[in-house]
């Protein structure tokens, strides 16, 4: 029964997590533009054919369509493909009524609100940012409550107590009894502080500060490229080494108050966008490849590996089991989201980056960008888009292929 539950329960409960992911993005759309006055034809999770539909006084149809991957808000005059038209006439809008009629010119739905191209482009690009920052307020409260439910590792110093010989670190002069402040200016309170920051930065220098009897020391390292394995995670992933063996003093794990919960929230949500930086950073300045990258096969993968060694455990309480798979299950949704909030916010028509890029363009001209150019706009961003998750796509394939076939 319990290999039934596993199998079914936890492709399933990622899908849930996708979709809380995906609504929260589009629910910060939908109240921004709401609170402009914009009428909104349709709210979906998912896509294709709607499996559910409702409409709401307002004249919203609430939808949930059969294919769970992703979502979308759509704005009645709101472009958000090639083949998208501006449904509303602009007598319409004055009444805040909008009309919706089909090709033979029948009202087949009346909307309360404007329509989009009646909203200032500042308005619009609040609309735009509206997604991305609701990702990141979901991923910040998500953060905090498990601060104050669940406690987050501390302690009172981080020691190195080794130093590989002939290492990056022996190299730099480390010494064993050093204590880490900061790593690359950010303060260090665990080891996996120093971890974090060094294997996202293999091959480029990194500026550690140190505390060596008594006095402050700026080190700079340059870590060294190795690959790890994690048979739980079924990942193989190439990292920076520093070469040193740390030492936590006092390690614990403390429950936060709201405020110190919030704060960690926001610090460790800052942190993640900066990791995320760097390895897009990296990337175009090709000292990392693709491989760096998952996709949705990927991302599945990783958590259906995370959710089987959690209920792999044994000797453990089923339900304690259940539970921490369901923790793994969160943690995934919050580096989703910032993931999604972050990768929404690249300048790329089709993305919320390039509507903010357009409606900035208008406010610095005081001239709409023409529809023609922006349909072009977004075929070619659309036609990257499907190219780019093709090829991560297939090597998230590629990966599990080869992962699957290693002895």
């Amino acid at each position: 029964m319990e290999a039934i539950i596993s199998a079914l329960g936890f492709p399933v409960s990622f899908l849930i997590v996708i979709s809380i992911v995906i609504t929260v993005h589009e629910l910060g759309h939908y109240w921004v533009g709401r609170s402009f006055g914009a009428a909104v034809e349709s709210f979906a999770i998912g896509f294709g054919k709607p499996i559910f539909e409702v409409r709401d006084n307002r004249g919203t149809r609430w939808r949930v369509n059969w294919m769970p991957l992703g979502g979308f808000v759509k704005f009645v005059g709101e472009m958000q493909a090639p083949t998208d038209k501006r449904e509303a006439p602009p007598e319409a809008a004055k009444q805040d009524i909008t009309d919706i009629q089909n090709a033979n010119g029948e009202t087949t739905a009346r909307l309360v609100g404007k329509p989009y191209t009646e909203l200032g482009p500042m308005k619009r690009l609040a609309v735009s940012l509206g997604g991305p920052l609701a990702n990141f307020v979901f991923a910040i409260l998500v953060l905090a409550v498990l601060g104050m439910t669940m406690g987050v590792p501390k302690s009172d110093r981080v020691l190195v107590r080794e130093v590989v010989p002939g290492s990056a670190a022996a190299e730099a002069g480390f010494k064993p009894g050093d204590q880490f402040l900061k790593a690359n200016g950010r303060a260090v309170s665990t080891g996996y502080d120093v971890t974090r920051i060094t294997m996202l930065r293999a091959g480029e220098p990194v500026n550690y500060l140190i505390l060596r009897d008594g006095l402050e020391l700026q080190v700079t390292a340059t870590p060294r490229p190795a690959t790890v394995t994690n048979d739980q995670l079924r990942v193989k992933d190439k990292v920076g080494r520093l070469g040193t063996t740390l030492e936590e003093v006092n390690a614990r794990v403390e429950r936060l108050n709201p405020i110190e919960g919030v704060g960690h929230g926001f610090s460790q949500t800052a942190n993640t966008i900066d990791d995320t930086m760097t390895v897009m950073r990296r990337l175009i300045t090709m000292k990392d490849g693709l491989d760096k990258l998952s996709g949705p096969v990927g991302i599945l993968n990783v958590a259906d590996a995370g959710t089987d060694a959690n209920m792999a455990q044994e000797g453990v309480p089923y339900m304690e089991r259940l539970w921490g798979a369901a923790l793994w299950l969160i943690q995934l949704s919050v580096v989703l989201s910032i993931g999604v909030g972050f990768f929404n916010l690249l300048p790329i028509p089709v993305l919320d980056g390039g509507a903010a890029v357009m409606c900035v363009a208008e406010a610095v001209t005081g001239k709409e960008v023409p529809e023609k150019l922006q349909r072009v706009g977004l075929t070619i961003g659309l036609a990257c888009l499907v190219s780019f998750a093709l090829v991560i796509t297939w090597q998230d394939i590629t990966r599990l292929v080869m992962w699957s076939g290693a002895p």
